[in-house]
């Protein structure tokens, strides 16, 4: 009887897992697009955009009594931003300097200065480079305001005023599910990672 069962239960989740990939896009949300696919191999991918902000997730997907649940894996997350070298050097008050994995400049990226003999913030030009009016800086905090976020305070060493930083921009635009359930809901699935008072609702084309 056991190998009679074993292959009927393995075709019910082959025929469910058929049944449930495709795409699906968020409906009746303004200013927001969305969308979600989920492969037949178990595989799904995500992106939402929002006004110049895009995020994205992937990760595997198994249907689960009457939902699908989603999960990004195990992987380790890097630091968003992390410092990289500080130097002191003859120049006025701080330099800041944001570059990305691969040493490209960072443009825009907002930063405040914590515990400088004066409170001091600025911005990284087309250089990813910021100089502020301070000195002795104890710590310093990054914020893209695009994706309302906002770093934890980065300790520095305040005998140095040129500091640079670098940038992981895939930990900041991710997504990140850990076991998330999505309801289904006929041939759409209702997402609530945004908010319990949100519910979002994603239909298959």
């Amino acid at each position: 009887m056991r190998k009679l069962v074993i292959p009927m239960i393995m075709l019910a989740t082959t025929v469910a897992a058929t049944e449930l990939a495709g795409h699906y896009y968020l409906q009746n949300v303004r200013e927001i697009g969305s969308e979600l696919v989920l492969k037949p191999d178990g595989i799904f991918e995500y992106m939402l955009a929002y006004g110049a902000a895009d995020y994205w997730a992937k990760g595997t997907w198994r249907s689960d009594k009457g939902a699908v649940i989603l999960d990004s894996g195990a992987e380790k997350a890097k630091p968003p931003i992390r410092l990289l070298r500080s130097t002191a050097k003859s120049i006025p008050g701080v330099r800041i300097v944001v570059e990305a994995a691969n040493g490209r400049p960072v443009p825009n990226i907002d930063v405040a200065l914590i515990d400088a003999s004066e409170p001091a913030q600025g911005r990284t030009d087309s250089d990813g480079a910021a100089l502020l009016n301070a000195r002795n800086p104890h710590a310093a905090v990054f914020r893209i305001r695009v994706y309302q976020f906002e770093s934890k305070p980065i300790a520095l060493n305040p005998e140095h005023n040129e500091f640079t930083f670098e940038i992981h921009g895939e930990e900041i635009t991710q997504v990140r599910f850990r076991g998330e359930r999505l309801e289904i809901d006929g041939k759409a699935l209702v997402m609530q990672h945004w908010g319990q008072d949100r519910p979002m609702r994603y239909e298959k084309q």
